[in-house]
């Protein structure tokens, strides 16, 4: 599903990605949508997919749940050196270089599934949720940060290239790949209020 041009161009750019989302205020726009998320007492196992440099696994893991595993995806092995070292000392982090489709993570094994900014880099963004839902088992989270339309957004598309969906439409597609409970995460403040939205929703 993702393009391999895409990976290059993010590859180029790993050495400064933390820092430079950091800086624009995704990190903590990501403490946001996690602290949305619903309490569970379970042990989960999750799954970063598209994760990066892992900054919003790393949002997660400040709620100091303990977890099953922790699988970061990435198709960069560029970014993904670099989430190794921010989660050097993460217990439980199996490390994936593989793309969204792959069945590097078997179907039904996951309880939370963290994403941020990957669908919109989709030729079929609907095919990338479906397989989003078939990485979770029956009842499990999703919890996403997607690109909306804004004047910001198509200035960062003339670069990356990625498209924006708008919460209605994120709710159309959600719904239509069965996720139910669909709770829409506004990000209240910095370059994240203008760019992006959260969302929060349970496979079914």
């Amino acid at each position: 599903m993702a393009k391999a041009s895409l990976s290059s161009l993010y590859a180029r750019f790993s050495h400064r990605w933390h820092s430079d989302i950091t800086r624009l205020g995704y990190p903590a726009a990501y403490d946001d949508l996690i602290a949305a998320l619903p309490a569970t007492a379970i042990k989960p196992t999750v799954l970063d997919a598209g994760c990066g440099t892992g900054a919003l696994a790393q949002a997660w893991l400040k709620t100091n749940q303990p977890h099953n595993a922790l699988h970061m995806l990435d198709s960069s092995d560029e970014m993904l050196t670099q989430a190794r070292r921010i989660f050097a000392s993460v217990p439980n982090t199996i490390f994936h270089q593989n793309i969204l489709g792959s069945t590097a993570i078997p179907q039904d094994h996951c309880d939370l599934l963290l994403s941020a900014h990957v669908i919109e880099h989709l030729d079929a963004p609907q095919d990338g949720l479906s397989w989003f839902a078939s990485r979770l088992r029956t009842g499990g989270q999703i919890a996403l940060s997607i690109s909306k339309p804004h004047w910001c957004t198509a200035l960062v598309r003339w670069r990356w290239g990625h498209k924006a969906f708008a919460p209605h439409q994120v709710h159309k597609m959600l719904t239509a790949t069965g996720f139910t409970n669909i709770q829409t995460v506004p990000f209240s403040k910095g370059p994240p209020s203008r760019t992006s939205c959260g969302y929060i929703a349970t496979r079914a």
